[in-house]
């Protein structure tokens, strides 16, 4: 894989991973209601009280704000390349021992039957973990390059 090809799929690895993660604004400004029917879906009788509303709508705004960075990133990749690799490298050890702890509850579980949010986290925390490794190689590819040309 050449040089040029690896850092154009940084730079789309970056605004899918970005754009997709700025998405979460809508549940910064969502209404309550949506809050209270997307609560009670995944968990019924949870109620929606000053908690699950101050981290519903908190986690939303960090990951808004993270994702207007990584956003960033692909804008300039020499500039930001160690905050880039960086963030890369968090992607994979968090999610990746996140999806160790998951997988040891789905096998520890006596349930066989796991209910639909569990896949839909584990799915999360897989993409996460896949999109961080890909990010955190290309940048490990791409910045002796970079610390080359700019040393010149």
């Amino acid at each position: 894989m050449s040089r040029e090809f690896s850092a154009k799929m940084l730079v789309v690895l970056l605004r899918i991973f970005g754009g997709s993660m700025m998405l979460a604004l809508v549940a910064v400004i969502m209404p309550d209601a949506w809050l209270k029917v997307a609560v009670a879906e995944v968990e019924p009788n949870t109620p929606v009280a000053v908690l699950v509303e101050y981290l519903a709508r908190g986690w939303s705004a960090f990951y808004f704000m993270l994702g207007g960075l990584i956003w960033l990133f692909s804008t300039d990749l020499p500039r930001y390349a160690i905050a880039g690799k960086w963030v890369g490298f968090c992607y994979v050890v968090i999610s990746g021992g996140a999806m160790a702890i998951t997988g040891y509850y789905a096998l520890s579980s006596s349930e066989c039957e796991k209910p639909w949010f569990f896949w839909v986290v584990l799915f999360n925390l897989t993409c996460g973990f896949v999109l961080g490794f890909m990010i955190f190689f290309l940048y490990r590819k791409l910045l002796p390059d970079w610390k080359a040309q700019h040393s010149e």
